[in-house]
């Protein structure tokens, strides 16, 4: 029962975390100038407009069973439409940062309340996940790989024929497949270089 709990409030604390993350993307794009996020009806923290079946429930339980040592996910993304900032690379690039952003200054925050106030057994529980996930989500989104906010990040820095040549291939037939292997590729990178930085975190509380 305990067991259950636990695998429940961490998906619960990823889901918020993850809808957070996208509603930094779409606060921050809107600012900008673009009214795509709030078009869309993005612009609310009613998770319903926000969970992805596969992302943000079936991936986190099935990592918690795999009991791969790490667990994350994500929400529907928000839609943007870069052509509306006043500077597209800028914008684009300030946009894709606030994401992960969002989860470091959670992670931070969670830190601090671990670190300076006395806490009970459960909610310390609760705060260490909060901590340790919005770690991970906002260290695995600055991978560079599609299709995550990292990637775009490069992206944005690369010469227009490049980016334009780069455009062509995700928005073709294979663009799935690319993502869905940028993905995977990302989570094993994730499991090797970001969960051993949360695993010492842990040993410092």
């Amino acid at each position: 029962m305990i067991e259950i709990l636990i695998t429940l409030l961490a998906i619960a604390t990823l889901i918020i975390s993850i809808i957070i993350h996208e509603l930094a993307h779409g606060f921050v794009s809107y600012s900008l100038g673009d009214p795509t996020p709030k078009e869309a009806g993005r612009l609310t923290l009613n998770p319903i407009k926000h969970i992805d079946p596969l992302g943000s429930i079936f991936l986190p339980l099935l990592l918690v069973i795999s009991n791969i040592g790490i667990i994350f996910g994500w929400a529907k993304p928000v839609p943007i439409d870069p052509r509306n900032y006043k500077n597209i690379r800028t914008g684009w690039i300030i946009t894709a940062m606030a994401g992960p952003i969002s989860n470091f200054i959670l992670f931070v925050l969670m830190f601090l309340i671990l670190h300076f106030f006395n806490l009970g057994e459960v909610a310390k529980l609760i705060i260490w996940y909060a901590m340790a996930i919005n770690f991970v989500l906002g260290a695995f989104n600055l991978i560079p790989l599609p299709p995550l906010d990292g990637f775009w990040l490069i992206f944005n820095i690369l010469p227009d024929s490049t980016r334009n040549k780069i455009l062509i291939i995700l928005e073709s037939s294979y663009g799935i497949v690319i993502n869905i292997v940028g993905a995977l590729s990302a989570i094993l990178i994730a499991k090797y270089t970001v969960l051993p930085i949360v695993m010492y975190l842990q040993g410092l509380l």
